[in-house]
């Protein structure tokens, strides 16, 4: 629950160890590379931003070459997939001394022009296949489709619009001089040649315009259709040839996929090398290198150092720096830490809510979607996923933060009596056709017939869970307050820490004993409010606003009371997700004891129930984080860091 300290890091090198020393930082995975500002020292220095454009523009190339080849390849690949695939462990280094690198180079480069060639083939088959089409019509026409006429006569071959009388226009067509022949006609057309003189081409013409003719030319082929299509099918079947050759060679290049994986990382963690690097500056001979590092991480980066011949230096920030914030906190609240990032990160040396949070956002997601059906799949499920996934750290998180949500429903199932809603009696009633009174005794457990909540059943019981979600909320809005007050007295402010935090919680108590003892209420609130309206104010010099903001104090009472309300969505949720699942057990029990009300339980059973779990665990996840930001940070925060981001190597298919 606390923030780490972290160290800047300067360092002066030669310019041409440069690339070897950032590679050595970025192995160690501890090094936050920082943008070097030496604008204040260019007047007695000639520094400059070291410029690697042209090697960042051929990184970022080769990458994406390598990229389409892996999604080529994957396609042939013959190795385990899917979820119990594990990274490669492999030395990068070694891996490029021992010329690996440059094997899965010609790998990449001649999977892509296999698939370049692919490409080729497939628009050189389209094109002959709209050849073929074209050509189709003709079939049994016995002259040369390029034959376009004689010395004396013209040939021209086209097509009518489909429906047209060819009876009347081939009278109008012999009238003009022309002989026009039918060769085929489908959907789309009827296709005919037509043979007329020279001299009655405008007259013809003429003619084939009014009924829409539209003229076909066949260019310089000076075989039949029949031919032609021919020599195209051939075409097409060589080509098909080529392609099925070239996908042989691309399945015998997908054995060497795992070497075209590790050269991705290899040239990612090249890149990512050239990114850092461009983040700092050099002389002709020296390059300045600056960034942050945990304490806890500084030997182990000295030790790096010392191999080279440079002069660095670690010194703790200054006011004027704005150091990344690095969290550290326990196994269990570190899954958390994802959480509290999505909202913001706490300003360098101030309190790290991730622990108490991580505590309350267990009990409250829990209670919100109390069910222990639902909670054990969601346990399972997050559970097996990080041990035979191989998620990444942060997927990791992500998974056992709701890994570890699920036990907390399973517990809130448990005290409300929610197995997959109200399935067991469901079940029982419906389906074995049992009467409640045949229903086995839970009492032992604390239940009663008709009811294995061990508290009570929040559905029977709406006032009682609205009454335990408030009181939920009121330890937890207390909680955020002994966090400020724990703060203000760290800070060497414990007079505040009594008057502003202490005189609420005194007054919460008066509240609290008007109900039960109100002689004793009445005074304690009664000095809660004049604690609160003289002190509050203390920091104004002029009595009236003292007064005054003493008086606006008391305001933040209705503040609290509205937080306190905005708990009452722990009972809107859990309701929600308790009336779909008794819902979705009513259909699913409806058709009784028949093998097809057994089908249709199966089947209401399992969509149903894994509708509800993903809208509601949605749901739950949004609300509660609000709970968590909204209501419990306002009482306490300092926000404003960022996030501490390592220099690191690229591990997407790799593990070193």
């Amino acid at each position: 629950m606390s923030v780490s300290v972290m160290k800047k890091l300067t360092v002066f090198a030669y310019t041409d160890d440069s690339d070897a020393i950032i590679h050595k930082l970025m192995s160690l995975k501890c090094v936050h590379m920082e943008s070097v500002d030496l604008s204040d020292a260019k007047e007695n220095l000639s520094v400059s931003a070291i410029s690697c454009d042209g090697r960042r523009a051929e990184l970022e190339g080769n990458i994406a070459k390598i990229n389409e080849a892996i999604v080529v390849l994957d396609k042939y690949a013959h190795r385990k997939k899917g979820f119990f695939a594990s990274k490669t462990k492999v030395v990068k280094d070694k891996f490029v001394s021992d010329g690996y690198a440059d094997k899965a180079r010609f790998t990449v480069n001649a999977a892509n022009d296999a698939v370049a060639r692919q490409n080729e083939i497939k628009n050189e088959i389209n094109q002959i296949s709209a050849a073929i089409s074209s050509a189709s019509p003709w079939i049994s026409y016995d002259l040369p489709l390029g034959m376009s006429g004689t010395r004396r006569a013209d040939i021209v071959l086209g097509s009518f619009p489909a429906g047209t009388d060819l009876n009347v226009a081939g009278k109008e067509l012999y009238s003009a001089g022309a002989v026009a022949e039918l060769v085929s006609s489908d959907e789309s057309g009827m296709y005919a040649a037509l043979v007329f003189f020279k001299p009655d081409s405008e007259e013809v013409l003429r003619v084939l315009s009014k009924y829409g003719f539209v003229r076909i030319s066949f260019g310089e082929i000076n075989e039949t259709a029949d031919e032609y299509i021919s020599e195209l099918n051939k075409k097409i079947d060589a080509l098909e040839q080529e392609s099925e050759a070239l996908k042989c060679k691309l399945k015998g290049l997908a054995d060497n996929i795992t070497a075209v994986e590790v050269l991705y990382d290899v040239e990612q963690t090249a890149l990512n090398a050239v990114i850092n690097k461009q983040k700092f500056v050099s002389t002709s001979q020296t390059a300045i290198i600056q960034g942050w590092v945990p304490e806890g991480s500084a030997e182990r980066v000295c030790e790096k150092l010392d191999k080279f011949e440079c002069a660095y230096e670690l010194e703790s920030p200054s006011a004027d720096d704005n150091p990344p914030i690095l969290l550290q906190n326990n196994a269990f609240a570190k899954n958390f830490e994802w959480v509290l990032g999505m909202y913001a990160y706490p300003t360098y040396g101030r309190f790290d809510p991730t622990f108490v949070m991580s505590i309350f956002y267990f009990i409250i997601f829990g209670v919100m979607f109390a069910d222990a059906g639902y909670g054990l799949v969601l346990s399972l499920t997050c559970f097996l996923a990080v041990k035979f996934l191989h998620p990444s750290e942060s997927m990791k998180r992500f998974l056992l933060m709701f890994g570890y949500c699920g036990i907390s429903c399973i517990i809130g199932g448990v005290l409300f009596g929610a197995y997959f809603g109200d399935f067991p009696l469901a079940f029982m009633r419906n389906i074995l056709g049992m009467a409640e009174t045949d229903l086995p005794n839970l009492a032992l457990l604390g239940a009663n017939a008709a009811n294995v909540a061990l508290l009570f059943d929040p559905i029977q019981n709406p006032v009682g869970f609205l009454l335990l979600s408030l009181g939920v909320g009121a330890v937890h809005l207390i909680a955020g307050m002994a966090v400020k007050f724990y703060i203000l007295c760290k800070d060497g402010k414990p007079l505040d820490a009594i008057l502003d935090i202490g005189s609420y919680w005194l007054l919460f108590a008066g509240l609290g004993l008007l109900f039960l003892v109100p002689s004793a209420g009445k005074w304690v609130c009664i000095a809660a409010v004049a604690v609160i309206v003289l002190t509050h104010g203390r920091k104004e010099k002029n009595v009236v606003m003292k007064l005054a903001k003493g008086l606006l104090g008391l305001y933040d009472l209705i503040s609290y009371a509205s937080d306190l309300l905005s708990y009452s969505r722990i009972l809107a949720l859990g309701l929600a997700s308790a009336v779909i699942a008794q819902v979705v057990n009513i259909l699913g029990t409806i058709g009784g004891p028949s093998v097809g009300g057994f089908i249709v339980l199966v089947i209401a059973f399992i969509i149903g129930h894994l509708l509800n779990i993903v809208l509601n665990v949605l749901g739950t996840f949004v609300h509660t984080s609000r709970l968590q930001y909204i209501e419990f940070f306002n009482k306490f925060y300092e926000d404003g860091g960022r996030p501490f981001e390592p220099a690191v190597p690229s591990d997407k298919y790799t593990n070193e």
